[in-house]
């Protein structure tokens, strides 16, 4: 970063502020400092002479005169003019030969008045008291030394205010100069990003602050964006690959058709027309799984009851259940209250159910258990069929993914798939229970402890 893009830089412009509030703030340390200093000794100067005269005042002249004479050449610094006058106000002793402008209260009061020396002017402060025999007492103090006290502190403010300002504009600039390459890289982070690199994260500090709060939300949000833009690619690289063989075998066999019969040719157009309709099923299963993974149908969430919808899908099944001399039960209590969204639901049991129904042989049994736990509603669909077997029990959550022993019956491998990430859009996991003979697959709260999950997250299936 150049001179000139540092200057304009907002981080700058805070260290000139900061530099500003340190001065302005030391200023006012030092003026009240300054202010204490001079008006504290000030005030101990005019007590201190008040009380010399109050105690002077009463003295005998015989008495007086000699004290005043040692007073004066010898303590200089406390008493530097004296006046002694008798009661018509002729002068009696001191180096005051004239009564000041001052009033004789017993109390200090500042004039002008000629130097002991008499060589120029000063300013200083009198006290004068009449005395009981009529007389009058003058005691005086020059302000040169409180003067010069209060400029030497002038002196110290003068000083120390330079350095002050000094330092906090080399601590300002170099806090900018920190802020400035931090942001900087931040900046070059968000261009790489937005140049396609989705795996680019910004850098962190080392002592977390403000920023970083932000930029943890960006490097999180970027995760997510990443993660949706896998599944993207990965749903379009499965109806891709979906789609591949149905239309190259329809490819096929109008090719093959176009030299057939009329009637051999329509034939072949139905089975093309069969085999594209299941194309069309998967691709519309993905495209399903995907919205869902987006978390797109978390709008349509409401209170529903369980009980009720499980149901209305045992009493629809039940017909073909009873078609393969299946029996088909359901196990719940009155009413089992949940809020979420009751079509994907319907669409995820109705999964669940179908499956049992299909893999269950003839005089078998599925039974379908609604209750309650700790965390949040319990859906159970048990069944007496094949089960599944153990090399296959931390696979059949993923996509396309077919038993060897199921594999001759209908289907396209997403419905278990789709049914666990609905489960996952609900803060629900679908998981393989535990059971002597057939299978048994539950809906449970995500949440509870000591679960082990058999299916990876959505977005490690792929």
């Amino acid at each position: 970063m150049g001179i000139g893009e540092l200057l304009r830089s907002t981080a700058f412009r805070l260290a000139v502020v900061f530099a500003l509030v340190v001065t302005l703030a030391t200023s006012a340390v030092f003026g009240f400092v300054y202010w204490r200093v001079a008006n504290s000794d000030m005030a101990r100067a005019r007590i201190s002479l008040a009380d010399e005269v109050a105690k002077a005042a009463t003295e005998p002249a015989a008495r007086l005169m000699p004290e005043l004479e040692r007073r004066l050449t010898r303590d200089l610094r406390q008493i530097e003019y004296v006046g002694l006058f008798d009661a018509k106000g002729k002068y009696l002793y001191g180096n005051v030969t004239a009564l000041p402008p001052v009033p004789l209260d017993g109390r200090s009061h500042i004039t002008w008045t000629t130097t002991p020396d008499g060589t120029g002017r000063e300013s200083a402060f009198f006290v004068g008291r009449v005395r009981p025999d009529g007389g009058t007492l003058i005691m005086g103090r020059g302000l040169y030394e409180i003067r010069a006290l209060q400029q030497s502190v002038l002196r110290a403010l003068a000083i120390g205010i330079g350095p002050t300002i000094l330092l906090s504009l080399i601590a300002g600039i170099v806090l900018s100069l920190r802020a400035a390459r931090r942001l900087n890289a931040i900046h070059l982070a968000i261009d790489r990003v937005v140049e396609g690199d989705l795996h680019e994260r910004l850098p962190a500090s080392r002592v977390p602050d403000g920023i970083d709060d932000v930029v943890r939300s960006v490097n999180r949000m970027l995760d997510e964006i990443a993660r949706l833009v896998n599944q993207l690619r990965q749903v379009g690289d499965n109806i891709a690959h979906d789609l591949r063989t149905p239309l190259t075998v329809a490819h096929l066999r109008l090719e093959r058709a176009l030299d057939e019969p009329e009637e051999q040719l329509r034939a072949t157009a139905r089975q093309i027309l069969a085999d594209l309709d299941r194309a069309l099923t998967t691709v519309t299963a993905l495209l399903r799984i995907s919205q869902l993974e987006s978390g797109l149908q978390r709008s349509a969430f409401a209170p529903l009851d369980l009980v009720k919808l499980c149901r209305d899908i045992v009493d629809f099944y039940e017909p073909l259940a009873e078609a393969k001399s299946i029996t088909l039960t359901l196990e719940a209590p009155s009413k089992v209250s949940f809020v979420g969204d009751q079509d994907l639901l319907h669409e995820a049991l109705t999964n669940l159910i179908d499956n049992a129904i299909k893999f269950t042989p003839k005089n078998g049994l599925v039974k379908v258990s609604v209750g309650h736990t700790p965390d949040g509603p319990r859906v159970e669909v048990r069944d007496n069929g094949p089960g599944i077997a153990a090399q296959d029990r931390d696979k059949i959550f993923k996509r396309f993914y077919r038993a060897a022993a199921t594999g001759h019956l209908p289907g396209n491998g997403l419905g278990l798939n789709m049914a666990a990430t609905i489960a996952d859009v609900h803060g629900l996991t679908l998981r393989l229970g535990e059971t002597s003979q057939g299978a048994c697959l539950e809906i449970v709260p995500a949440r509870q402890e000591n679960v082990k999950k058999l299916r990876p997250r959505s977005h490690q299936t792929h």
